[in-house]
């Protein structure tokens, strides 16, 4: 029996357990590094007299970062395999997160946190990717839903530590934990983290059978007496596939994921300078942050158990309708702590449950052999999205926009997004109920 076939058909060992987990450790990371900035962008706009359009720059330039990442290091995860594009990725965390605390002015920042992009678009694309390629069928889409919950965990634990921080140390310590987080993580990674099957199947050397081996082992199989194949799992497929085999899907799930993260990120960005905005203190802006993502993880964790028992088209589509109209009420909601508090914990329900079945019909998309690939074009080209959201609402609250003008406005992508992700499921997407 093929490698691919043990691990789909076969329940999961406590081993490739323990890659799910290392892969949601991974997001867990990036929820925190993502985020650091908003944290303390109300701390920043003071300390360097930041107008609404400098800091939705400031803001975008991780983003940029992430999109450039998310491309060429997918690409490269296909050919070169996941592991080294998890730990260069993580490097570049690291080291970004770090020159990030040490900046002295916005432009410096805004370079460092490019640095940090690059290795979070990294991330992006490949930890997903190999989650799902170490579970069973029936745990697919679990285990995707439990590495994009990942983020908002990351989220959630690292908002709660930035207060304290903010308040005891300045916004640099903010950064420097974020790359004190990531460094702890790298050893952990570079002696547990397997390769992809599908990469080293692909490769046929003798290092790849002792890899493959060792794996293995570590899931209380038997030894392979050499690399097996399969005229299915080895047919000629690369990058070029994604627009070559599969254009039609490439380009819809670009456009609906591009919709989705033009919406998302501008919450994600804004939440905390909307609610200062109001008149409420920084610690409320904060928490509101903190509640979006907390309710984000029981939306990912609740979708992805769902997804096995319903539609996902049906799933998909509910969830993101409800999405924008939530996100086109928030900005019209009294200044009330108590308001506030209960449309984050609403809406950060929505939109992490929603980035999860986003990220579940894109990976099941695409086979294993371009599936680094295509996660990382859709996920570039929504990154274009997310850098428009977040820089146009920057543009709109400078122009003097109302806060519930724009937040109508820069809702609307939603429903393309709902419908595009919709038609991609109801095409029979493999793996999953349609």
């Amino acid at each position: 029996m093929q490698v691919q076939q043990i691990l789909r058909d076969g329940p999961m060992t406590r081993y490739q357990m323990i890659v799910v987990a290392m892969c949601v450790m991974i997001n867990v990371i990036n929820g925190f590094d993502v985020l650091a900035l908003a944290f303390v962008s109300p701390a920043l706009a003071r300390t360097w007299s930041l107008s609404s359009e400098r800091l939705g720059l400031l803001l975008s330039s991780g983003l940029l970062g992430i999109s450039i990442g998310a491309l060429f290091f997918s690409f490269l995860a296909d050919v070169v395999g996941r592991r080294p594009v998890i730990l260069a990725s993580l490097a570049m965390m690291s080291l970004g997160m770090a020159a990030s605390g040490l900046a002295t002015t916005p432009d410096i920042l805004a370079l460092s946190r490019v640095l940090t992009g690059l290795g979070i678009g990294g991330m992006n694309a490949s930890g997903g990717a190999l989650a799902m390629e170490y579970s069973s069928d029936r745990r697919k889409t679990l285990a995707v839903s439990l590495v994009v919950i990942g983020f908002p965990f990351g989220a959630t634990a690292g908002g709660a530590v930035a207060l304290w921080l903010l308040e005891e140390f300045g916004w640099q310590a903010v950064f420097w934990f974020g790359s004190g987080a990531s460094t702890l993580l790298f050893p952990v990674l570079l002696v547990w983290l397997p390769e992809s099957p599908s990469i080293l199947l692909k490769k046929r050397t003798s290092k790849a059978l002792s890899q493959l081996n060792v794996y293995m082992l570590r899931m209380n199989l038997g030894p392979l007496a050499d690399v097996p194949t399969s005229g299915q799992a080895h047919r000629q497929m690369d990058a070029y596939a994604l627009l070559r085999d599969y254009n039609s899907v490439t380009v819809k799930l670009a456009l609906a994921y591009a919709a989705f993260m033009f919406a998302f990120y501008f919450m994600i960005n804004w939440a905390t300078k909307l609610v200062t905005e109001m008149g409420l203190p920084d610690r409320s802006g904060v928490t509101a942050s903190i509640i979006i993502n907390l309710f984000g993880i029981a939306g990912g964790l609740c979708v992805g158990l769902a997804s096995g028992r319903m539609k996902l088209s049906w799933l998909v589509a509910a969830v993101l309708c409800v999405m924008w109209a939530t996100i086109a009420c928030f900005g019209s909601l009294p200044p009330t702590t108590g308001a506030l508090y209960m449309a984050s914990a609403v809406l950060g329900f929505l939109m992490w449950a929603g980035s999860a079945l986003a990220y579940s019909v894109t990976a099941l998309a695409y086979p294993a052999e371009i599936r680094a690939s295509g996660i990382g074009l859709i996920v570039t080209i929504g990154r274009i999205g997310s850098i428009l959201g977040s820089y146009t609402a920057g543009l709109l609250l400078g122009f003097g926009v109302s806060r519930e003008m724009t937040t109508f406005c820069l809702a609307s992508p939603v429903i393309v997004a709902a419908i595009l992700f919709a038609v991609v499921a109801r095409g029979k997407v493999p793996g999953a109920r349609a």
